[in-house]
């Protein structure tokens, strides 16, 4: 088969293509900086084993490696999976949370920095928190402050004091954020996506959405509810229709910064999930719930029509018999 116009392989178009190909001297010099990187790669792994290898005979003096082989046999044959962190004595963890708990009690604004803390503590060293689920429901924020000295209280009672206190802190900056709504869009994602990480830094995140859900459905009921009764006169379909197109900016904006919130904190379903629980849900219920309410106060001024009319023909019929 013969190639036809501009793609015929004439011997000029051959030329124009082979002088693209990198010649013998080029091709010699990538393999050779291609050798050369990876000698550089070998000589930096055979480091790493040298340096593990006087780690582990610094530490392990029962067992001393005699050379990089040795080193990586060590590693073949250590059960990572059975190793457990170093724990802390009993007295030192008590002394730590309770001196956590007294800053947050007679202290004022401490939150935020025992946040920071612990967090570095975790990231940083190591440290593993509980992250189990709270005792009390996660709603029950009033009495947080009204707190037992009993110097009885566990390592687990310590530890869920401190993190009420923590999540009220961060329960309230969520809920004031919302009712100020100054700042500018991406800040104000930044500083939720804050909020809600650190919050499933101390709960598990079942109880995180859980109480941010129902924040956010309060949000959107109140919006829409807002956007209809702001609607001067009497309610009616068109009203209706018209409160609900005037709530879409704010409502697509709200779903745009928890996509954002989320998208980079649980994963794509359980986002996908919230956004149809709070937001779609919420908003079919609403409108299931006006044009209901709409639908019945036709349905009795319907009637009352009826009723008039059937008085007012009762009435005509009245006065053509009395006149006959």
């Amino acid at each position: 088969m013969e190639w036809g116009g501009e793609y015929s392989l004439d011997s000029s178009n051959l030329d124009c293509l082979l002088s693209v190909l990198p010649g013998e001297l080029e091709c010699q010099q990538v393999l050779s900086d291609l050798d050369e990187k990876i000698k550089k790669n070998s000589s930096s792994i055979e480091q790493c084993l040298k340096d593990l290898q006087s780690e582990v005979n610094e530490i392990c003096t029962d067992e001393i490696l005699q050379s990089t082989t040795d080193c990586l046999q060590w590693l073949n044959n250590c059960n990572f999976s059975s190793l457990r962190p170093s724990p802390t004595h009993h007295g030192e963890l008590m002394e730590f949370l309770r001196t956590l708990q007294s800053l947050l009690k007679s202290e004022q604004n401490q939150e935020e920095m025992i946040l920071h803390f612990l967090l570095d503590l975790s990231s940083q060293c190591g440290v593993s928190f509980p992250c189990t689920p709270s005792g009390t429901p996660f709603e029950l924020t009033s009495s947080l402050h009204a707190i037992e000295d009993d110097s009885t209280m566990d390592v687990k009672s310590l530890w869920d004091d401190v993190r009420l206190h923590l999540r009220r802190f961060l329960v309230n900056r969520l809920q004031s954020q919302e009712e100020t709504n100054t700042n500018a869009l991406q800040q104000q994602m930044e500083f939720k996506t804050q909020c809600i990480r650190q919050l499933l830094f101390l709960y598990p995140e079942s109880e995180v959405l859980t109480k941010y859900q129902n924040m956010q459905n309060k949000l959107v009921s109140n919006l829409l509810q807002n956007c209809v009764l702001s609607s001067c006169g009497e309610t009616n379909f068109d009203k209706v229709v018209h409160g609900y197109e005037s709530s879409i900016p704010t409502l697509s904006t709200m779903i745009k910064q928890d996509l954002y919130i989320l998208s980079g904190t649980i994963d794509p379903s359980s986002s996908l999930k919230f956004i149809n629980e709070t937001y779609l849900d919420t908003i079919t219920e609403e409108i299931t719930v006006l044009l209901e309410r709409l639908c019945e106060l036709q349905f009795k001024e319907n009637a009352l029509h009826v009723v008039k009319a059937n008085k007012i023909s009762k009435k005509h019929r009245g006065t053509v018999h009395a006149v006959g």
